[in-house]
């Protein structure tokens, strides 16, 4: 590929100056669409130093942080490479997660300003300034006292927000160096060619999207950037494969299901698959349907992806991760951190140019997480990932779980400690455990709670407080009273008893009837309250989990974007009406689903009524004749 260092060693410059000089030689070459809005990279190029201009105009440069609060769209790129380029760190903060995450997030992060666009303006606590508009207003412009400076390899490029034990998701701060190694070592296994497009759904808070955006710009190919309601649609994502002849895609194991499902039947030049276990049977399906498949592994601390693995049809049981990247190392060592034998299970360190400066304001943390690297003679340090794992025959990767209780569940690392201290916010709560339980091929989280002496836990208390702090993929299916923990020997809390405990079966009628819930808001008429009712059981079918109400969010009880889609052929065959995923989900509480399906019955029937009463007078009229 001409004019892209794409080898070791990594090119002295920042991944922003990269994709600025590709612009320059290719200005008129499509960079990012997404929905109606294209941009070439000559566009791309002038956006991204008009948000850079502005930012220094208010005093934005070298050790300042940036929080960029932005949904998917071209104006995500645009507003982490401005902030690059100014010489700044950006901070991806989700607008979907609640109002008090984002900002602790904001507070923790010292974040100087906040990049938006208006039509999500007014969710943020710093200053704003907008990509898609003028100056907000709500900024103070500064002398222009800064020239344009560049942070350097060492300087900070980024803080990105994981899940924390301690109750508040943490900060890992990862420097320039750590970006064009976490990018360009995905080189090789992509093989990035200018004629690529990539279709890109990671969410703009979880670090692989840097992959989607960064790597097919700095090598002259196209990003198609999918809107967030076709994420959430297996069909929607099939006809932007097909629409746009895309050629790469990144996603994880769940989203996969749901494009295999929506009946896609493949085209991709690469497919990556990463963030969760893939399957045997998930790994043949796209051998079938992708020249190249990779499964791919690596923790935010060590900057994206530092494993990867060629899967073939003919891999069975444990679907290994592979081997390091460049410039990466691997570890596996038992309690005493010595190596383990090939084929014993040891715990995985990972060292190299990817290892991350550590947890932003953390330093006891840091100590415990990043060691130096004993087996390097140029120094070096190894990030403990906390992951079990071993060597198997071919020497490749394979992982076997969890050292300690962190969960990965849709492609997100969750810490069950930070749910716990949630929800021993709550007066009426002593103590709370949350683990993980199985749920058809994806996982659920189920709350154990012990009330306080004298106490009565009200399960939806317990919901509206987790919803208002806690984003949607971190928020338990089910909550469960416990009076006594069972213990182990050494008087810790069992959480592989409570994993074990059987989860009581609700009854395909979990929901009062319809008629006696003093939802007002939900659909009415006894025809709705049998609506309620199927509609209730269709989740129990789908979820293995019943509405504790009609307030009920799907979501929260565990549904993934492939549940839905198998909700819309439930509501077919039992309804006879023709609902989309996208409609479905814009809706996540019962009552307004019902509601949905109830208002689609009417249509239904109403446009039926019509038809027969203009046959009949077509027939009349023919009689008179």
């Amino acid at each position: 590929m001409p004019n892209v260092p794409m080898g070791l060693p990594w090119p002295p410059h920042g991944l922003h100056e990269l994709i600025a000089a590709q612009a320059a030689r290719t200005p008129r070459r499509m960079a990012v669409r997404c929905g109606e809005r294209s941009m070439t990279y000559g566009e791309l190029l002038g956006a991204v130093s008009a948000v850079a201009d502005r930012l220094k105009r208010h005093g934005v440069g070298p050790g300042h942080r940036v929080a960029v609060s932005i949904d998917r769209s071209t104006d995500l790129p645009v507003a982490l490479l401005g902030v690059l380029m100014a010489g700044a760190a950006f901070v991806p903060i989700d607008p979907a997660y609640p109002v008090e995450r984002q900002q602790y997030m904001l507070r923790a992060s010292g974040a100087r300003i906040t990049l938006t666009v208006g039509r999500l303006v007014g969710r943020e606590a710093a200053g704003v300034l907008l990509v898609d508009g003028s100056d907000s207003g709500t900024s103070r412009p500064e002398a222009d006292t800064l020239a344009a400076q560049n942070a350097g390899r060492d300087g900070l490029a980024y803080l990105m927000y994981t899940s924390g034990s301690t109750g508040r998701p943490k900060a890992v701060a990862v420097d320039h160096r750590c970006l064009v190694k976490g990018v360009l070592s995905m080189a090789p296994v992509v093989g990035p060619e200018p004629d690529d497009v990539w279709l890109s759904l990671t969410s703009p808070s979880f670090d692989p999207v840097l992959v989607d955006l960064f790597l097919p710009l700095v090598s002259g190919a196209s990003v198609v950037i999918a809107e967030d309601d076709q994420v959430l649609d297996g069909q929607a994502l099939r006809g932007l494969l097909a629409r746009w002849e895309a050629t790469v895609l990144q996603a994880t194991p769940v989203t996969w299901s749901m494009l295999l499902e929506a009946g896609w039947s493949g085209g991709l030049r690469v497919a990556l698959c990463g963030g969760e276990p893939m399957s045997p049977f998930l790994a043949a399906r796209l051998c079938a349907r992708a020249r190249q498949v990779w499964n791919i592994y690596g923790p935010t601390e060590t900057t994206i992806w530092s494993t990867a693995h060629a899967v073939t049809p003919g891999d069975r049981g444990v679907v290994p991760v592979g081997r390091p990247l460049p410039d990466t190392t691997l570890h596996l060592l038992d309690e005493e951190r010595r190596p383990v034998a090939p084929g014993e299970r040891g715990e995985v360190w990972i060292g190299g140019g990817g290892v991350t400066r550590g947890y932003a304001g953390e330093p006891r943390l840091t100590a415990e997480r990043f060691v130096a690297d004993p087996f390097s003679s140029s120094g070096g340090r190894l990030y403990r990932t906390g992951d079990m794992g071993r060597l198997n025959a071919e020497g490749e990767l394979e992982l076997l779980g969890r050292a300690d209780h962190q969960i990965k569940i849709r492609g997100h690392r969750v810490e069950p400690g930070e749910i716990e201290s949630r929800l021993a916010e709550v007066p009426s709560v002593a103590e709370a455990v949350v683990v993980p339980r199985k749920a058809g091929e994806s996982l659920r989280l189920v709350a154990y709670v012990r009330p306080k002496k004298g106490s009565l836990l009200d399960e939806a208390q317990l919901r509206a407080h987790a919803e208002s702090r806690l984003p949607r993929h971190m928020l338990p299916a089910v909550y469960l009273t416990v009076d006594e923990w069972p213990r182990t020997p050494n008087g810790k809390i069992d959480r592989r008893a409570l994993a074990e405990l059987r989860v009581p079966e609700p009854s395909h009628h979990p929901v009062a009837p319809a008629h006696t819930q003093e939802s007002a808001a939900g659909p009415s008429g006894s025809g709705a309250h049998e609506v309620v009712d199927a509609l209730a059981a269709i989740w129990q079918d789908v979820l293995g989990a019943s509405p504790p109400s009609t307030k009920a969010d799907f979501f929260a009880l565990g549904g993934t974007s492939l549940d839905v889609m198998r909700m819309v052929k439930e509501i077919r065959a039992r309804f006879g009406i023709r609902l989309n995923a996208v409609q479905l989900m814009r809706v996540a509480k019962l009552d307004a689903q019902s509601e949905l399906v109830a208002d689609t019955l009417a249509a239904a029937e109403s446009g039926r009524s019509q038809s027969q009463a203009t046959l009949k007078e077509v027939v009349t009229h023919a009689e008179h004749r």
